[in-house]
């Protein structure tokens, strides 16, 4: 079991005891989007149990080999692995929405925290430097990941193949942009450090996944700073107007480079076998939808390439759009917390890595569910104070009428 689930099992025993304890009587506000969360789960459940009984014999994709077939009243131990990730995983969230030491930086510990290791691991690698293997790296023996075609090696840090890393490190990238905008002094410092650290991880990974979905999220990030400005009729300082001609200026060279740069890149991938195969398990993956009638084949028993097709072929349609539901609410209610944008563009890196090249729901770094987690908790906090606000103002108001009211004032 990777090492964030086997956390997360303690977060799920706190979840389960804190309401046993509780003898209050008082009713909690609920979780934001909890219901769609609830119901996201119990389908998943429910079709990983049902659809070898509907489907028996339709062949599926999994690491035992394209030719595996779903089997009637058979429940396969990836079934059963993933089932449980994924009760972990909306348990991780529960924990952490109704905690009171709930903070955005423990996203930035996570993925700064990972981005060191990987350093750590390069330099090892690189120069000779000690560095603990068989502690930190969590696939030490997958020695084809860490080479190209050619026999050269291929930069994976302490994931099991360059594209985690990839995603990792634009994790890294996103969180430590966001956040530096709202810290001073050694903190930017620091953040600006690790931002250049992950970015030099990523550039010598050699995954496409880090072009592309940098190239999205960058994309992404532009039309949410112009929607925003524009919306709020915002105004600028001088020298952001200044940085911001310059970085016009310098496009004009920087823009057909980096084009150039990234045709290339993606040229020369869609060339492998390792595209071919890729492409291949997302088509059978996107016949599975039709062949399920859109029901899915169940948490484990197909793996597609890409998170997309993985999670219809699995949960089917109705599943993912209530996953996509949870994470839309989320983050919409979310935005309005200042606090917590650098963990929305954490985890809008994390699924744009995902839809790229990155199939699995219970992915080990947990980055997913600790973020849902910290923007259920904002929620929670945010409507929490604004409540006491009102009812603060309420008193005051109240208190203030009685006191004009009052015969000492006649």
């Amino acid at each position: 079991m990777p090492t964030f689930y086997a956390v997360a099992a303690g977060a799920l025993i706190a979840v389960a005891l804190r309401h046993v304890s509780d003898q209050s009587g008082a009713v909690p506000p609920p979780v934001p989007a909890s219901r769609s969360l609830v119901l996201f789960t119990v389908v998943s459940v429910l079709v990983t149990l049902v659809a070898p009984l509907l489907f028996d014999g339709l062949p599926v994709l999994t690491p035992a080999g394209p030719e595996s077939t779903l089997v009637a009243g058979v429940i396969t131990k990836s079934n059963i692995a993933q089932i449980v990730y994924l009760v972990l995983g909306v348990g991780v969230i529960a924990y952490l929405a109704r905690s009171e030491g709930t903070r955005p930086e423990i996203i930035g510990t996570a993925v700064c925290l990972a981005t060191l290791l990987s350093l750590w691991a390069w330099s090892h690698t690189a120069s000779g430097i000690p560095f603990p293997v068989g502690l930190f790296d969590n696939s030490p023996t997958f020695v084809y990941q860490g080479l190209l075609p050619g026999g050269k090696p291929r930069v994976r840090g302490i994931f099991s193949e360059p594209a985690g890393l990839a995603a990792s490190c634009l994790v890294t990238i996103a969180y430590c942009a966001s956040r530096m905008q709202q810290v001073q002094g050694l903190r930017r410092l620091g953040l600006l450090t690790l931002g250049g650290v992950a970015l030099f991880l990523g550039s010598i990974s050699t995954s496409t996944t880090f072009l592309v979905a940098g190239m999205v999220l960058s994309v992404l990030a532009v039309v949410a700073g112009i929607a925003s400005f524009v919306l709020r009729r915002g105004s600028m300082t001088t020298g952001a107007t200044v940085v911001l001609c310059g970085a016009l200026i310098a496009s004009v060279w920087l823009l057909p480079y980096i084009a150039n740069t990234v045709g290339q890149q993606v040229e020369a991938k869609l060339g492998t076998s390792s595209y071919a195969d890729r492409s291949t398990a997302d088509s059978i993956s996107y016949g599975l939808v039709i062949d399920t009638l859109g029901l899915g084949t169940g948490l484990g028993s197909n793996r597609a390439s890409s998170f997309a097709a993985s999670l219809l072929s699995t949960v089917g349609v109705v599943g993912t759009a209530l996953f996509v539901t949870v994470v839309i609410v989320l983050v919409r209610r979310a935005w309005t917390v200042p606090r917590v944008r650098p963990v929305i563009w954490a985890l809008a890196a994390a699924l744009i890595a995902k839809v790229v090249s990155g199939p699995d729901l219970s992915d080990s770094t947990g980055i997913l569910w600790l973020s849902l987690g910290v923007l259920a908790h904002a929620i929670l906090t945010d409507e929490s104070e604004t409540r006491n606000r009102a009812i603060i103002r309420t008193r005051n108001t109240a208190a203030a009428e009685d006191a004009r009211a009052s015969p000492a004032n006649d």
